[in-house]
């Protein structure tokens, strides 16, 4: 890895280790540190038994993995643009009801269900708007996985999910049983893959 020296860069008890990374729009972000502390040690009046049987002061080792995780998040999320894998985003599947007849509604119950007790994070948009309202709507918050359900789904037990286009390893789908698709989507989500197996 490429790296640099820089004298007086706020190292107050000893050398450290920045580790910066760079962002989708060319910032750099400092995300993790590890630094040596010679200082608190010796304020604390900190000492153990070394192997020659004297004593001996330790040196302590400051180490932020993540830096802050406010702001590995915000780097990630702008990195990303929002776009989580599978694994990671809030909202894994998006089920869509075409209307709200009480048997369109407890079909996108059940799948709810089946979905949730696979560990999935699903939501059903069974509000008053246009499909294509609601289908815009799941792509502006970036739902990895979209189904429309309405007649056609509950007499056949197929869905043709949509796929988020960055998440898309092909461009034909073909419809599937639920069972296949959520058994397909929990995979994905426990093998944390970042693209689609549809």
């Amino acid at each position: 890895m490429d790296y640099f020296e820089q004298e007086g860069e706020a190292a107050f008890y000893g050398p450290k280790i920045d580790f910066m990374v760079t962002d989708a729009i060319g910032r750099e972000h400092q995300v993790a540190t590890v630094q040596l502390d010679f200082v608190q040690p010796e304020r604390f009046e900190l000492e153990y038994t070394g192997e020659d049987g004297s004593m001996h002061q330790p040196v302590m080792i400051h180490c932020a993995l993540w830096g802050s995780l406010e702001r590995f998040l915000a780097v990630y999320i702008e990195h990303t643009a929002g776009k989580f894998p599978v694994w990671l985003s809030p909202e894994q599947v998006r089920l869509i009801t075409v209307n709200q007849e009480e048997a369109t509604l407890n079909f996108a119950d059940a799948v709810l269900n089946q979905a949730k007790q696979l560990g999935l994070r699903v939501l059903v948009d069974n509000s008053n708007e246009s499909v294509g309202k609601k289908i815009r709507a799941a792509e502006l918050m970036k739902v990895p996985y979209v189904v429309v359900i309405g007649e056609k789904e509950i007499g056949g037990s197929e869905l043709m999910p949509r796929v988020r286009k960055d998440l898309e390893v092909s461009e034909h789908h073909q419809p599937m049983t639920i069972d296949e698709f959520l058994k397909t989507v929990a995979h994905e989500a426990k093998s944390r893959v970042n693209k689609s197996s549809l």
